[in-house]
C-alpha cells in the first residue's frame, strides 16, 4: 500500500487490523518526518512515531513491538530517513 494521505491512514489501519489473525504482526515503513503532499508527482505522508501514534486505530488496536529509523540505501539518498515499525494486533 503506497502513498496514502494521513487522513486515510486510520481507516487503512482498521482494515489491516481486521485482515490480520489474532496476534498478527504488521511491518510498515514511512519516510521519516512531518511532510505531507506531492513530491515528484506522487503523494507522500511522512511520519514520526509520535504522529503515527495519534491515529486512534494504531493507538488502540495495535501494540508497537519495535520501531527504528534507518537511512535510505539508494544511491544519493543516504540523507533520507525511514520510520520502520513492527506492530502486533491486540
Amino acid at each position: 500500500i503506497l502513498h496514502v494521505p494521513y487522513n486515510e491512514l486510520n481507516d487503512l489501519f482498521i482494515s489491516i487490523h481486521k485482515a490480520l489473525k489474532n496476534n498478527g504482526i504488521l511491518y510498515a515503513s514511512f519516510k521519516y518526518g512531518e511532510f505531507e503532499g506531492y513530491r515528484n508527482n506522487r503523494y507522500f505522508t511522512d511520519l514520526t512515531l509520535e504522529k503515527m501514534l495519534k491515529l486512534p486505530s494504531v493507538n488502540h488496536l495495535f501494540t508497537v513491538l519495535e520501531h527504528f529509523i534507518t537511512a535510505d540505501v539508494r544511491i544519493n539518498r543516504e540523507n533520507e530517513k525511514w520510520l520502520n515499525v513492527i506492530l502486533k494486533k491486540n
